[in-house]
């Protein structure tokens, strides 16, 4: 990565980081309904598989904006020379963080209310 320099850079780099944010919430609910898959069925009246694949599913989405957010804010903003440009971008970090985290949450329960019937539609409770 070179070092950025000119506002029009700074401005590239956060339109390029909300891209960024909005794929790796995509891939976020793509590796949350993967693991969700994976958990297998337990059977009988008070099985908790649903109650797993939940916890998955938070613990991914907690992970992924935390992740997304440190390397912006330790690696990316590392190589902005000027302050008044890391701060432009420190808080474009956080907005994008903010978008990540309401992508994953938005699409993962449309995909759930969708899908109802199966694995990844059992992390919103038991279907009726």
């Amino acid at each position: 990565m070179k070092k950025i320099e000119a506002l029009k850079q700074v401005q590239a780099l956060i339109g390029e980081t909300y891209m960024y944010a909005v794929i790796i919430g995509i891939a976020a609910v793509v590796l949350a309904f993967i693991i969700a898959n994976l958990i297998k069925y337990q059977g009988g009246k008070n099985s908790t598989d649903h109650i797993t694949r939940r916890v998955w599913f938070i613990v991914t989405g907690l992970i992924a904006p935390v992740a997304f957010f440190l390397y912006n804010a330790l690696y990316v903003s590392s190589y902005i020379v000027k302050a008044p440009l890391q701060a432009k971008f420190s808080t474009a970090n956080i907005l994008s963080t903010l978008v990540l985290l309401g992508v994953y949450v938005v699409i993962g329960i449309l995909t759930m209310l969708v899908m109802r019937r199966s694995k990844w539609g059992s992390i919103l409770g038991k279907s009726k």
